[in-house]
């Protein structure tokens, strides 16, 4: 196995193959990441596919960190060279992380939530936590408390919603995904032998299969090219949005709410922020230490993000349902600043 996670032979320079794959599933999934039109169904939405709002949540409750660094973890270790007095069995070490890894990348949630949601958000269908739940029939829906949804039946709605809109991404799993292969690793059904990789598929053994190393090889190189494309551009759609913080960008035309991009230490977009002309604002955070959530709620039943304005004006001028009609609009101050933000004079009330 080659030291890159394995390309195949026949694919000549380990190294540059891997890149060529993942750049190429980065052109692919870049519409999805940074569409060409973030505003018109609702930006809220987009923002909420690209951090995967949930509701709020203390330190050390998402699992999404720790799969990247699970992932990170294998790799370094396949690339290692281990001693054969601890080792005995060296030349298969390898190839049995790779199928840890392969598992992981093809069962892990937050890729399929996030492409699912920015699938969804394209087509104008809203933003869920479960973006699957209202694509499945009904049938399957009343199965989903108790069973869940699998994996492949997740990539079925993906390569649906990818058909509608008019991408490629829903058949980027047509380049690595293996449901036999999942199967028998999750399952613990298989063996190396010297020659091959090889499953009974159940005790019968009546679907048994056989891969070749060449055949693994390029399946568990392609997954890993897949998920480096992915954590790649949602990095870069995070900085892309992170070059707006401290801007007040009008949001909301009728009750003049201001948008704010919120980052982190790095300056990756990490949340956002309506501030309302009534002193009161929205907003929604991750960062490591937790989920922060103020005058928002996730609304299942609309596929959206409630957002609260606190009081209404009781007798409201022109300018917004918020403000008395005898007042000034007053903004909440941008983040971590004194700053309070103003309407654009340029735009009318």
């Amino acid at each position: 196995m080659s030291s890159n996670v394995g390309l195949a032979a026949n694919e000549f320079d380990p190294e540059a193959a891997f890149s060529a794959h993942r750049d190429r599933y980065i052109k692919t999934l870049e519409p999805l990441f940074l569409p060409d039109d973030p505003v018109s169904n609702d930006i809220v939405r987009y923002f909420s596919s690209l951090l995967r709002v949930l509701g709020m949540e203390d330190k050390g409750w998402d699992p999404y960190a720790e799969s990247r660094d699970i992932l990170n973890d294998l790799n370094r270790l396949m690339k290692i060279s281990l001693p054969k007095e601890t080792f005995p069995d060296r030349e298969k070490t390898p190839w049995r992380l790779g199928l840890l890894l392969y598992s992981h990348i093809v069962e892990m949630d937050a890729p399929y939530e996030v492409i699912t949601n920015l699938l969804r958000f394209r087509l104008g269908k809203g933003y869920s936590p479960n973006p699957y739940f209202d694509l499945l029939t009904e049938k399957e829906q009343k199965n989903f408390a108790k069973n869940g949804i699998r994996t492949g039946r997740k990539i079925e709605l993906i390569k649906s919603l990818s058909k509608q809109a008019g991408l490629g991404v829903g058949d980027l799993y047509d380049e690595f995904y293996n449901s036999r292969l999942r199967n028998a690793v999750q399952h613990s059904d298989f063996i190396l032998t010297d020659e091959d990789f090889r499953s009974r598929s159940g005790i019968s053994g009546t679907k048994a299969f056989k891969l070749t190393y060449e055949q693994l090889d390029v399946l568990i190189a392609r997954a890993k090219a897949f998920i480096a494309a992915f954590f790649q551009i949602e990095a870069t759609a995070r900085q892309e949005w992170g070059l707006q913080k401290g801007r007040a960008i009008p949001y909301d035309p009728r009750y003049k709410g201001l948008m704010e991009v919120l980052v982190d230490d790095r300056d990756l977009l990490c949340g956002f922020a309506v501030h309302w002309p009534n002193n009161s604002h929205s907003m929604y955070r991750r960062t490591e230490q937790g989920v922060e959530m103020v005058n928002c709620m996730v609304d299942l039943q609309n596929a959206t993000i409630d957002l609260w304005v606190d009081l209404y004006a009781r007798k409201p001028g022109s300018f917004s349902p918020l403000v008395e009609h005898d007042a000034e609009p007053i903004y909440t101050p941008l983040d971590k600043s004194d700053v309070r933000p103003t309407w654009p004079t340029s735009i009318e009330p």
